[in-house]
């Protein structure tokens, strides 16, 4: 039998970390048995997990003569924690460590002596369980679900760039008007947030650069984002005004992706051949640009962070965007096949496949 079903605050001595919560049922079943099972409220929670809080846990209920410190102690996480609901029968003894125990849904059962909706049924779906969690939370500290500040350059960076932005509408349309390649470059020129758009990691944190210099050539475009090991997509694009794959018996590839193939090849294998040397002056370029100097039309992410280490090693992808699709789930197949048999890095999208990815209106 359920005796009670609440959400329970729990404080550290001294204050030593902000005051937790989490939800507290306490059972006796017919063998006279006190059962208190510990059930963790994820991000809900204003502080550590149960597990590592439950010596506090513990005191706290038996301390305040909510439970008798002979119950049982059952911790409890719901999914999505590792998959499903987990439980744990939990045993502590003064001036000892806890002691974990697993046990099966099933034999929580028998020994609460009661239905499995009362344990599987998700806290988030106990309207007076989640009133009191909110309101506990706004207790425990009011700034706490309040969203974090945001620094005046980041938001007015921010703002610049979504006004200038080139609307998901208008790149539908050249790409449906089978524009050339010389249109499409034009157009991405004017706004290379897309390419952050679907390429960036952080999404707020890159630059990119358009006709970049790489062994006597051009690369179409170079983005630049990442944490730690800076990730390099090199990205060269081809018209809308053709099919990616020919219609032929055989489907190969259209001439002019291979030709972009070739290229990645060659620039890859300059590279390769001198990585240190693209590695040092691909992070002394992010510095420049960081610090204020416009080059190769250098267009930045809201976030200026360094997120990077420039004397870790670099992750170099490559990125082909050209043709349209017919039948896109066996284009998608041969883009698969092609990309894994060059054992090369590169990620082949047709026009339709990346415009997809976009996130824009």
């Amino acid at each position: 039998m359920k005796i009670n079903d609440i959400i329970f605050r729990y404080s550290f001595p001294r204050n030593y970390k902000r005051d937790g919560i989490c939800r507290v049922r306490t059972f006796v079943n017919s063998a006279f048995q006190p059962i208190v099972l510990i059930t963790d409220l994820g991000l809900k929670n204003t502080s550590a997990s149960i597990t590592n809080s439950i010596e506090i846990i513990f005191a706290s209920l038996v301390d305040r003569l909510i439970v008798p410190r002979e119950s049982i102690f059952i911790e409890h996480y719901e999914p999505p924690f590792m998959g499903g609901h987990n439980f744990s029968i939990v045993t502590v003894k003064q001036s000892d460590e806890p002691v974990w125990e697993d046990i099966k849904l099933a034999d929580l059962l028998n020994l609460l002596e009661c239905s499995k909706s009362e344990i599987t049924t998700l806290t988030i779906d106990n309207s007076v369980l989640i009133n009191e969690i909110y309101k506990l939370r706004t207790i425990i500290d009011p700034h706490l679900d309040l969203p974090s500040q945001v620094e005046s350059n980041y938001l007015t960076r921010q703002f610049e760039i979504e006004n200038n932005s080139i609307s998901v509408t208008e790149i539908s349309q050249i790409i449906n008007n089978n524009s050339n390649e010389q249109q499409l470059l034009a157009l991405l020129k004017r706004d290379l947030s897309i390419l952050a758009e679907v390429y960036a990691r952080p999404h707020d944190n890159y630059i990119c650069f358009s006709e970049f210099p790489l062994n006597g050539g051009f690369v179409d475009f170079v983005l630049l984002t990442g944490t730690s090991w800076m990730d390099v997509f090199l990205i060269e694009i081809k018209g809308a005004n053709f099919n990616i794959l020919n219609q032929g018996f055989y489907q190969k590839f259209n001439y002019k992706i291979e030709t972009a193939i070739g290229q990645i090849r060659d620039r890859l294998g300059y590279i390769h051949r001198n990585r240190e040397e693209f590695r040092k002056s691909i992070h002394a370029i992010r510095e420049r640009v960081l610090s204020g100097e416009s080059i190769y039309n250098s267009f930045i992410g809201p976030n200026r962070t360094t997120l990077v280490d420039k004397n870790k090693d670099i992750n170099i992808h490559n990125v082909i965007i050209g043709g349209r699709t017919i039948d896109d789930l066996k284009e998608s197949r041969k883009r698969y096949d092609l990309e894994w048999s060059l054992s090369l890095p590169i990620k082949l999208e047709s026009w339709d496949t990346f415009i997809r990815k976009l996130r824009r209106k």
